[in-house]
């Protein structure tokens, strides 16, 4: 560990243990084998003895709480979403005559892909939002993956396949479409109809994405990213991020490995930045609640369900987080935490009202 962020975050920031702990057996299941039982020792409590966390760098009511890993995991060789577009290694597509909560993914080439849950494919009849994550072996053929619509108003073919921007739904959408409740998709519809009209988005087929191509917003959410992309405290040590909206805790995403959380960071900021868009609850987050809301997921009782395809799935959701995590041989790739609603609402500021330009008559 480099000598000088050693330095810093034993003297200000916060560990969640004091020590590493003795580490037990990881719980492993059998192909389409599901369980329920507390799990102190399973992967996603092994990987938060690993964790500690610094100190908060905050904007605009946004606030950024860094994750370190304070041993040296060996990096997977994952290729992301976006890389996997870009080369053609992927292909995500309707599922014969077309479906709203699912999709035929396959992976063409050599590589294990991993598509992290909430990222937001684009095309097709309509956008959707993955519900959870997913890793795909090489070659992996026509898997059909659970997802949820975040565009109401289009059920027209634009594209052959979906294609990815690099944007993930907001934290509030990520909870409701990890959880896959009966309700998830009038409520994610909801969510998307909320951000939109708070922004002023005028979005004719009701699409998330529009949100994030409004000028305005595209200008807000770069004069974020450029107070937050480069902040010190996330060094080469940094795994995840704990992200706080008017002082409160909203969600955590902590990956296995420095390079996977790099890969991932930057849409991961600009969906907080979008969600802090005309913030102005006044608060910033503590390191002590961010080590605390982390620390409690070692004593959490978990469901853990075989993937789709590869890995194990890890869940628990109770009255105060929502946590989801893939696990592949025992050891965690990514956990997300969302924090349940806690009453308190934070205030945005109103937009300016807009008016109907009316043309007269030539």
């Amino acid at each position: 560990m480099n000598a000088n962020r050693h330095k810093l975050t034993k003297g200000k920031g916060r560990r969640i243990f004091s020590g590493l702990l003795a580490l037990g057996a990881t719980l492993l299941l059998g192909r389409g084998a599901s369980s329920a039982a507390p799990a102190p020792d399973g992967p996603v409590a092994t990987l938060v003895r690993l964790l500690e966390v610094g100190r908060p760098t905050s904007t605009q009511g946004l606030s950024i709480v860094p994750v370190y890993r304070i041993d040296k995991p060996k990096a997977r060789d994952l290729v992301m979403l976006d890389e996997a577009v870009k080369n053609g290694w992927i292909e995500i597509a309707e599922l014969e005559g077309g479906r709203v909560p699912q999709v035929r993914i396959s992976n063409l080439s050599k590589r294990t892909i991993y598509l992290m849950g909430g990222e937001i494919l684009t095309g097709a009849r309509q956008d959707r939002i993955l519900a959870s994550d997913l890793m795909l072996a090489p070659g992996t053929k026509n898997l059909v993956a659970p997802v949820f619509c975040v565009e109401h108003g289009r059920w027209t073919a634009v594209s052959a396949t979906f294609t990815t921007r690099n944007n993930l739904g907001t934290s509030e959408m990520r909870a409701v479409a990890a959880a896959k409740g009966g309700a998830a998709q009038v409520e994610i519809w909801d969510k998307v109809a909320e951000q939109n009209a708070r922004l002023s988005v005028a979005a004719p087929t009701g699409a998330y994405q529009d949100a994030y191509e409004a000028p305005a917003n595209k200008k807000s959410i770069a004069e974020i990213e450029e107070r937050m992309t480069a902040i010190p405290r996330l060094m080469e040590d940094t795994v995840g991020v704990v992200i706080g909206l008017g002082g409160r805790i909203v969600s955590a995403d902590v990956f296995e490995d420095p390079t996977l959380f790099r890969k991932q960071w930057p849409k991961i900021l600009r969906s907080a930045a979008l969600s802090a868009i005309g913030l102005r609850t006044p608060g910033e987050l503590k390191p002590e609640a961010a080590a605390d809301f982390l620390k409690a997921f070692v004593d959490k009782t978990y469901q853990a369900t075989k993937a789709l395809d590869l890995g194990t799935e890890y869940s628990c959701l109770d009255e105060s987080v929502n946590i989801q995590a893939l696990a592949l041989d025992g050891a965690v790739i990514h956990v997300a935490a969302f924090a349940q609603d806690d009453g308190k609402k934070p205030v945005w500021e109103k937009p300016e009202p807009r008016l109907r330009v009316i043309r007269d008559a030539i």
